[in-house]
C-alpha cells in the first residue's frame, strides 16, 4: 500500500469524507433529539464525542489533505 501513491491519496480521501459523514450524522442526531441528545448515557451523546476522536486518530483533516496532494502530486 505504501508503494502505491494513488492508493495512499485515495484512502486519505475516504478517511476525510466518511469523517465528515459520521459528524454530520452525530449533529443530525443531537438537532433531531435536542435536549436530550447531550443527556449523558444516550448513544447519540456518545456518538457525538466520540466523532472527534475518530476525526483526529487517523490524522487531522488538514493533514489528510496535504498528503493526498503530495501523493498526487498536486
Amino acid at each position: 500500500m505504501e508503494s502505491d501513491p494513488n492508493l495512499v491519496g485515495q484512502v486519505c480521501t475516504l478517511k476525510n469524507h466518511s469523517t465528515q459523514a459520521m459528524q454530520f450524522c452525530a449533529d443530525a442526531a443531537v438537532q433531531v433529539l435536542g435536549g436530550m441528545g447531550f443527556m449523558r448515557g444516550t448513544k447519540s451523546e456518545r456518538i457525538y464525542r466520540e466523532v472527534k476522536v475518530m476525526m483526529i486518530g487517523g490524522g487531522a483533516e488538514e493533514i489528510m489533505k496535504d498528503l493526498a496532494a503530495r501523493q498526487w502530486g498536486l
